[in-house]
């Protein structure tokens, strides 16, 4: 062989190896788009985006999921969290009528009632790959706390012989508080702190670009989960 035929055959198999090379870098590459990103990065950047945004939300970190696998897990250093608190004013009337002789009595009160979440009631986020998506189960919304800030007797009457006694008097409070919870508890309070810990969810969730849902993951006594649509 020819110095010359040499050398183009060098140079040949010189340019046939770039071209392997090059076809193998793109094979590689494509596969790192059209698999690895879109299946593997991006669900585990959504995972600890999402695990990022309920810490911001609610100090707690959920338990997430990829499809049915869970990478983080859920972890709390608070107990529950009050999102909603509203003043409830109730008002509260009694009497009792004894061979012709009546007792009354009426109270005035006010209370702070606060509604949140139990942390330590599951959280859970299931990041869905192809489609990308992200659905998102939250506990319903609880009346955490109920204080009387301050009552007022309106009316304390005895009959001529049918007295009130301090019993009479402790039972009308008692009764005054459940009033007060459910009042509270039918006032839209816990609708309210729902409502509000969705929209934060969604609107720090949705920053990733995909489709949110969020989901009660169990009712209050006699409800059933429900979907909460964009």
């Amino acid at each position: 062989m020819s110095p010359r035929n040499a050398r183009h055959g060098i140079l040949r198999a010189v340019l046939l190896g770039t071209a392997a090379l090059a076809v193998l870098a793109l094979g590689a590459l494509a596969i790192y788009l059209l698999l690895y990103v879109p299946l593997v990065k991006m669900p585990a950047e959504l995972a600890a985006n999402t695990a990022e945004a309920f810490r911001e939300i609610f100090n707690l970190t959920p338990r997430v999921m990829i499809e049915e696998t869970v990478v983080i897990e859920q972890t709390s250093p608070i107990l529950e969290l009050a999102v909603s608190s509203r003043t409830v004013w109730v008002d509260y009337s009694w009497s009792h009528t004894w061979l012709g002789s009546t007792k009354r009595l009426q109270l005035r009160g006010s209370f702070t009632a606060k509604a949140g979440f139990d942390l330590q009631r599951p959280f859970t986020v299931r990041i869905q790959r192809d489609p990308l998506e992200v659905r998102a189960e939250m506990p319903p919304a609880e009346l955490l706390s109920l204080e009387m800030d301050s009552y007022t007797v309106v009316r304390d009457e005895s009959g001529w012989w049918n007295r009130l006694s301090d019993a009479d008097r402790q039972e009308a409070v008692r009764a005054l508080q459940r009033l007060a919870r459910e009042k509270a508890l039918t006032s839209g309070l816990l609708e309210e702190a729902e409502a509000s810990a969705t929209a934060r969810i969604r609107e720090l969730l949705e920053r990733n670009g995909a489709p949110v849902t969020i989901r009660q993951s169990a009712g209050r006594p006699g409800e059933i989960g429900e979907e909460i649509h964009p």
